[in-house]
Formats: C-alpha cells, structure tokens, sequence
C-alpha cells in the first residue's frame, strides 16, 4: 500500500489494529523512536515522528476512531525532521491523501472543512468559472472581536488608499476564496493595520487563511503614497501554466517572483506589484486565479483561522457587505466609465466600454484603445486604434511600455545589485528611468557612484533632484562632501531635507559635528528620531553617553534597538565596557554581531585584545573581512590607537597589509 520508493527499507513493525492483541506488535522500549505512517480506513494516511511510539499511537487511537494500521521505521532522533518531511514529500507526490498539517500541502479528515462545506461544494466551488459574485451566505459576527479591533480599522479608514484597493480585494476574495462570506472569520481573517514590519514597511491590511498569510498590502515607511500587493500562490499550479517562470515576467513586466519557504504550507509562490489597478491585472493572468484558490483551498483543509482574535469585522464590512456599484456600470457617457473601469484595473470592461465611446465617434476612446492594446503588447491593434484616434483630431502622448512596471523593475535592479551584478541592476534602473521612474536617476547614481563613475552619478542624481526626489540632492551632496566642499554639501542637504528626504537631517547633523556645531548637530538628530530613523537614536545615545547621562543614553540606544538598528547594541555594550564590566560588553556585542553587525565583530575584537588575547582578536577580524568588512584589521587598529595602544595598532595595521 505504501510507496515503494519511500523510505527504502521495510518497517521494523507494522501493526494491525483489527488484529489483537495491538501491544504485542508494538516495539519494545529500547526502540521506540522513529517514524511512522497511519493508514486510515477511507486510504488517507498520517506521517509523523516519535521518540516514544507506542505512547504517541496510544494518543493517536483517541483522537482517530478509524486507523487499520500503522507503519513504524527506527530512526535516530537527530534524523526525525529529514525523514518525516521527506517521507511526507514522497507520499504526496505519488498521490496519497494526507491528513498532516505541517510540511504537507492539504489537511483532510478530522477537523477538516468537510463540515462547513461540503467536499462536493468544495470541487464544484474549485472549477468553477472566475465570478466577482461574493454570494448572499449569512455571515458571522463576534461582537467582542469586532469591538477589539475597531481602533485598528479607524485608522485606515482615514486612509486615502483604501478606497482604490477595495475593489481589487474584493474581486480577490470572490475569485480565490471558496465562499467568503460563509467561510470568514472560521477559516480566513483579514487584520486591519497589523504591527508587521510597522518601523519599515508597515502593512495595511493581512489576510490569513489557517496560518498562512495570502494577501497583504504595505507601502515603503517613507513612501507612504504607495501601496505593495503580495500574493502567494501554489507553485505546482503556477509551474503548470509557466514552465518558465521568467517567460511569465517577460509577458507581465509590473510582477516581482519570488519562491517562498513556510513549514506549514510548502510549494508556495510569492507574486508583488505595485497598486491596485496591477494587482488586478495580476488576477487576469493565466493560472493565477487557480493557483491562488489551490492554496487557499488546501489552508483551509488544514483548520481553522488562527489570527481570529486579529479580524476586522468592521473591514470585512466594507468587503463583503458593501453595497458596489460594478466598475463601468451604466451610470455616465462610455468613455467616463471606461476610464474609471481603467484606473482600477478592469481592463475587459474597460475595452468594451471604449470601443462602445469609439464606435461613438469619440477619437479620445479609439486612443485609450491604443493605450490597451500597447499594455497587452498587441502592438498591430494598438497602432490602428492610435492611428484612428489620430484621424479624428485626438493627439494623446503615449504611455512608455513599461510604465506599469517600474515597482519590479526596481525590484530586480535592488535585487542583482546585491547579488553583486552591478551590470544587470545598471540596465533595470535604466529601463525603469525610460518607462518614466525618476525615483531610479536616483538609485541609478547611487549604482554609478559605487563603480566610481561619479561624473555619470552626478547627473543622474540631478536628475532626480529636478525631478523632485530628494535622494538625488542627497546624493549630490555626498559627492560635494566627498571634495570638501561643505558649504554647497550643507545647501544641497537642506534642498534635499526640503524635498521630503528626511535622512538628509542625519547627514546634516553629522556635518554639523564635523564643524563642531554641537547644538545644530543634536537638533538635526531629534527632529530625524521624531521621524523615526533608529539610526538618530543611535547618534542622540552617543551624545548623551559623551555627556555622562548613562539613563538618556540607554533610553535612546534601547529605541534604536526596538526600531531595529543594532548599533544600539554596540552602544550599550561601550557604556559596559567603560564600567569595566566587560562580560555584559560581550554579550551585547555578540548580539549584534550574530544579527549581522560586522562593527560588533571588531568591538569584540577590540575587547580581546585589551586582555592580551590576540589570537581571538584576530580571529574575530578575520571573521569580520570575511563577512565583508574589508577594513575589519585597520579599524581595529585605529580603535586602539586612539585608545593608546600604539604597539598593539601597529600590529594590526601590518594584519591589515598582508
């Protein structure tokens, strides 16, 4: 009955359960850890691991009424996770039916969603044609939870986004989740302004089927105008219709692919875009909306939601009881409702209601037309439909190709700079700079400055700059101060600070303790803390720890700290170290080293050496450069020459050059 490709040797015991006495076929006690496999009557089977079986399938006969049999393997304990998952894997694979909720891709059998609806309703509900139909179920309400979470809701309410978003989530949910008013609250949840990522890319809402989150939406913690679509859906399913994932981003530019790895759902793909009138299109691209209604149909199988306490019944109102008028509907001249059917994504209705304005005689309709058809890449129909409109009076300026795009061209550019192909990220940002991103002059002068071609930086940066982005009159300048030039680097800081770039506040502070203008210095950095950049907390610390005030200090690295900035860590571990209590430096130092601080590195190095132990020393440098900190040895030496080792330094200065 079992695989025969898993696992390669037969089981030491297999146990019959209609055949007693079942304790006599049970492993003695001297080896009982292993894994196992449960058949079940109806063929459905459960793998899990033990270190004691015979308790473990003791529990197990209490909670199943219908096991036949069970198959046990010796394994060592080291080795239980390997095998149970690789055993899950193989079983799956081969097409058994599991009724495991962790590693495995669908729970059946007891607690399943057989009880809410139907597995009939279930396969019918999964083959479906696509429908913006919600349904009429009568949904569920918790008083006590709606209560609890109406703050939350209040604040995106207010939120000027939320109105553009609300139609593409719910043609989301009416599409990919099996009936979602009947099955909210019991089986999906959605959180309003959950505390996710809230000190860099706060989320506004999550939605959470069982455990996994399927959808969320957030936006940059200091671009708060935009808003990021995530998506996961079934990989198999995706891989079905996109062999060649990358020939799916070819034809849809606007989405970021990205494999994902969770332990209670493997097999899940991760889908980006940016704004909602994308993230609409998304779920008219081939094999999405299936592959999204996969996943969800397998979470739910797993069990119940597990983020109830978090759901907001007040935006599940907005969603699911709200009374919409349909995108394009009758209301309004064609070319009216074709534009608002455009902006929100709905690109069928859209057309239907252009062609309708065209046929009209409306030339400004027959260019909309053309814009359509150059999204879609029918580059034949766009030109006729431009050529019409042209005809009739109507001189539209075109929309780049990739103007939908830039959110995951400039994904793909971040993502080959720190794979270290600065080529490959050069063209990205190039590519989006063409589709009309200013935002990427910017990042394309940060990539230019880096390969040392500061001339080509310096006028993309302006580019920017004049473009309205701040980054590039910061980074113009960073070049200023790369020269000494201080007074013209002060002035493009401010313009800089003026153009909404409020990091540039730290570099002025920083700029002003190089002048030894202290008190401009520390306003700059309050004002960039009161903005929330931990990195201002972390200088304000090292303020109050110069003025002796040990408390001011600790609160200030402590709120570096919780905003996720780790030379707080290190400041801490100074105010140790100067009180000579040197363990609790350690401690703090390592922290943030294993949290990837590559300065913690050198701090420890620092402290060993201060006890005359080199080789420890050095070898925390070593670990250090290799990580990346190529001046691990020269910082570690100029540390101590400050401090008044010269000889020491001197060492590490020739480290440094070997």
């Amino acid at each position: 009955m079992l695989s025969s490709q898993w696992p390669q040797t037969r089981p030491q015991h297999v146990v019959v359960v209609d055949a007693p006495p079942v304790a006599n076929q049970l492993p003695a006690s001297d080896g009982r850890c292993g894994i196992y496999v449960l058949a079940f009557d109806n063929g459905q089977l459960y793998v899990g691991q033990a270190r004691d079986v015979v308790r473990r399938f003791g529990n197990h006969r209490k909670t199943y009424g219908d096991i036949t049999e069970m198959h046990f393997w010796r394994i060592p304990q080291a080795s239980l996770d390997e095998f149970e998952q690789q055993a899950i894997r193989t079983l799956q694979a081969e097409g058994f039916l599991l009724r495991n909720v962790t590693h495995a891709a669908g729970r059946l059998g007891a607690g399943s969603l057989d009880s809410l609806v139907s597995a009939a309703r279930q396969q019918e509900w999964f083959t479906s044609p696509e429908s913006d139909d919600l349904g009429n179920e009568v949904r569920p309400d918790r008083a006590q939870v709606r209560m609890a979470n109406q703050v939350r809701f209040e604040r995106i309410k207010a939120d000027p986004r939320l109105a553009a978003m609300l139609p593409a989530v719910r043609r989301y949910l009416a599409r990919t989740v099996p009936l979602p008013r009947h099955t909210e609250f019991s089986r999906w949840s959605i959180s309003a302004a959950p505390d996710t990522n809230k000190n860099s890319s706060p989320r506004i809402f999550t939605i959470t089927v069982h455990s996994l989150e399927t959808l969320h939406v957030w936006a940059p913690f200091e671009e708060q105008h935009r808003t990021i679509f995530e998506l996961n859906v079934d990989l198999a399913t995706m891989q079905r219709r996109w062999p060649d994932l990358g020939e799916m981003v070819e034809i849809f530019g606007a989405a970021v692919v990205q494999d994902t790895i969770y332990s209670v759902r493997p097999g899940v793909l991760r889908l980006a875009v940016e704004g909602a009138r994308n993230f609409m299109l998304l779920l008219d691209l081939d094999g999405v909306v299936e592959a999204a209604r996969r996943l969800n149909l397998d979470m739910m199988r797993k069990g119940a939601a597990m983020q109830w306490k978090s759901h907001s019944f007040a935006l599940a109102d907005l969603l699911l009881d709200a009374d919409v008028e349909p995108v394009g509907s009758e209301d309004g001249d064609p070319l009216t409702r074709g534009l608002a059917a455009d902006c929100l994504g709905d690109l069928r209705q859209a057309e239907r209601c252009y062609l309708q304005a065209a046929d009209g005689g409306n030339p400004e309709a027959a260019f909309r037309l053309g814009e359509l058809y150059a999204e879609i890449r029918d580059d034949e129909e766009a030109a006729c439909w431009y050529e019409r409109a042209e005809g009739g009076g109507y001189h539209g300026v075109r929309r780049a190709a990739e103007r939908a795009n830039t959110y995951a061209l400039m994904t793909y550019a971040r993502h080959s700079a720190e794979d270290g192909d600065l080529s490959a990220a050069a063209d990205y940002y190039q590519r989006a700079v063409y589709s009309g991103c200013t935002e990427a002059y910017a990042e394309l002068g940060l990539l230019l400055e880096e390969l040392g071609d500061t001339a080509e930086a310096e006028v993309a940066y302006r580019h920017a700059g004049e473009a309205g982005h701040g980054l590039g009159w910061s980074g113009l300048a960073s070049l200023r101060m790369q020269v000494g030039d201080l007074e013209q680097a002060e002035t493009l800081y401010k313009r800089a600070v003026d153009a909404g770039h409020l990091g540039s506040l730290i570099d002025l502070g920083l700029l002003h303790q190089q002048r030894d203008e202290q008190e401009l210095a520390e306003a700059n950095f309050r004002t960039a803390a009161k903005a929330r950049f931990p990195y201002a907390e972390v200088l304000l610390g090292d303020i109050a720890a110069q003025r002796q005030d040990r408390a001011a200090a600790v609160k200030h690295y402590n709120r570096a700290i919780k905003w996720g900035h780790t030379d707080g860590l290190i400041g801490l571990g100074l105010l140790l170290e100067n009180e000579s209590d040197l363990a609790g430096a350690e401690i703090h130092y390592r922290q943030a080293a294993d949290a990837g601080n590559l300065r913690a590195l050198v701090n420890l190095a620092m402290l060993y050496v201060v006890q005359h132990d080199d080789e420890r020393a050095e070898a925390y440098c070593r670990e250090a450069v290799n990580a990346g900190h190529s001046d691990a040895f020269v910082e570690l030496g100029d540390m101590l020459h400050g401090e008044g080792y010269p000889e020491a330094s001197e060492r590490y200065y020739r480290l440094a050059g070997a």
